[in-house]
């Protein structure tokens, strides 16, 4: 088939394509001197749909043959963040055929500097030691002990230094050596000074004096479920003062952040971790004094009843202070699933995805998080390779849903606001939910705002969130528990920063107070801080 004359369909193609797509172009640039930024990748995204290109060197880029349709932008560039005023903030894009291009513009916080020097227990410079601010992120200082890290992104740090070699000294029986230090020069992680590194700065003047400790030797044997030997089984050791208590807090749509007055946990550890021989045994030859977990991964080991192969676990605590521990035994059980169901408290069918997952922590911060996820399409969450031991479970909530979690029950006992011990005997955990209350208002000259809301309550499981406001500063927020909450308007919102205890504390004298019930409706008029 032809038309007009020679045209064929084949060539008339390009030209239909083109009369029902669309286009985007724009700019990114800093946030701080306005630049363009070059190299910067910017993505439409839609189920499928899929569109990107990357700036030029003066921060421009298009985007053309674009199916008409509505879209979320988001643009990235290593080392540059959001800024946090764009932090809860999605860019929805509405594409259609027209000739003229939607416009677009991104504001990227550009990357810092931090430096300073380290220095030895004498007092001179230490060269060779070993810098990290986390995130594999490690420089070796130079002779003078001086270190620089470059195109850092904007956020707050924890800096600690590792002497190159640490000989012992022996004193009236006392064994001592140079241990890692923390900013600003400690040995307790707790009482790390947090640094907080502004866009575009360079920031020095943070120096370390690395400290010395007493130290002991640990030694002792891995055991499998037959109770024996495991050989090249890992063996590490943890502080049990390095974590914090966490609360819950949702920022929508971007997840949970932990609300903390402390470091949040973590699970690494400065002190290199042993590998146990034929005969099970391990030895860690340098640890300081006070409360340790020792944890233990085996080899995997099949399942034959999950048809997987599966890691075994073990963990045994010690105190050290006054002598060497040559008799720890570690017993390595494996892992397990355990099976998740949601149910209506009013004994209707719960929806398939109600917008919840469950998080599994465990009463020894030692041990690492774990969180539900769903397997398999149209199947029932579960958590996975959960280690036997007692866990506080909560109920986080993914997206925006008309209900709250009333209770955790595992099996039939009430596991709400407490610890549970879970081991591969445990029967499936049961979230029970309810029509959430609904808090909706207007913030007044507050378009662009966040709302920020929060419990009264200090009790473990309660939760708090944040999300933008809409057109002309109107919000509605879902999915809280009945209770007081303190609420407050702000016109830029920083996770790191505004979800700390100390922050939303210091906000209670300006927020306005609301007492949320369930299933029911609350209306507030707010002023932007």
């Amino acid at each position: 088939m032809r038309l007009a004359g020679s045209l064929t369909i084949a060539a008339l193609l390009p030209v239909l394509y083109a009369q029902d797509s669309g286009a985007v172009e724009g700019l990114v640039v800093s946030s701080v001197s306005g630049v363009g930024i070059g190299g910067a990748t910017v993505r439409l995204m839609f189920r499928s749909d899929h569109y990107e290109n990357v700036t030029d060197d003066a921060g421009e880029f298009r985007i053309s043959g674009i199916k008409p349709g509505d879209y979320i932008a988001t643009v990235e560039k290593s080392s540059y963040t959001l800024p946090a005023s764009q932090a809860l903030r999605r860019t929805s894009v509405h594409v259609g055929s027209e000739k003229e291009p939607v416009r677009l513009r991104f504001e990227l916080l550009p990357p810092a500097t931090l430096r300073g020097r380290v220095f030895g227990i004498d007092g001179k410079p230490a060269a060779r030691a070993k810098v990290d601010v986390g995130g594999g992120q490690v420089k070796t200082t130079s002779e003078d002990g001086s270190f620089v890290f470059e195109n850092l992104p904007p956020g707050s740090y924890t800096l600690v230094a590792r002497p190159q070699a640490s000989a012992s000294r022996v004193q009236d029986g006392v064994r001592t050596e140079i241990l890692p230090t923390y900013f600003p020069s400690v040995l307790d992680s707790g009482a790390a000074q947090e640094i907080r590194l502004q866009p575009s700065l360079d920031q020095g003047g943070y120096d370390i004096r690395l400290q010395a400790a007493p130290v002991y030797r640990v030694r002792g044997v891995v055991l499998d479920p037959a109770g024996n030997p495991s050989a090249k089984a890992v063996v590490g050791i943890v502080s049990k003062t390095a974590g914090g208590s966490a609360r819950g807090f949702f920022s929508v749509p971007y997840g949970p952040f932990a609300v903390t007055d402390g470091p949040l946990r973590t699970h690494n550890s400065l002190i290199e971790p042993a590998v146990t021989g034929p005969d099970g045994g391990f030895e860690i030859p340098s640890v300081p004094a006070g409360d340790w977990f020792l944890r233990a991964e085996s080899d995997t080991v099949h399942d034959e009843a999950r048809q997987r192969d599966v890691m075994l676990y073990g963990g045994e605590e010690i105190r050290l202070g006054r002598d060497d521990i040559d008799d720890a035994q570690i017993h390595v059980l494996p892992s397990f699933d355990l099976g998740i169901s949601f149910e209506l408290s009013d004994g209707s069918p719960a929806p398939e995805n109600p917008g919840f997952q469950v998080a599994f922590l465990p009463e020894n911060d030692a041990l690492p998080d774990v969180v539900s996820r769903r397997a398999e399409p149209n199947k029932p969450p579960r958590a996975e390779n959960l280690e036997p031991g007692r866990y506080r479970l909560q109920a986080r909530m993914l997206f925006d849903t008309p209900y709250y979690a009333s209770g955790i029950l595992v099996g039939n006992a009430d596991a709400t606001g407490q610890t549970a011990e879970l081991s591969p005997a445990s029967p499936p955990v049961r979230v029970i939910l309810k029509p959430a209350p609904t808090l909706r208002g207007v913030v007044k000259e507050g378009e662009g705002s966040a709302v920020i809301v929060w419990p009264q309550s200090t009790a473990p499981g309660d939760f708090g969130k944040a999300m933008p406001s809409g057109a002309s500063g109107n919000f509605e927020i879902r999915g809280l528990a009945p209770g007081d909450y303190y609420v407050v308007a702000v016109d830029r919102y920083d996770p790191r920063e505004m979800t700390t205890a100390t922050y939303l504390h210091g906000m209670i004298s300006r927020a306005a107070s609301v007492r949320l019930e369930e299933g029911a409706a609350a209306s507030l008029e707010l002023s932007l801080r």
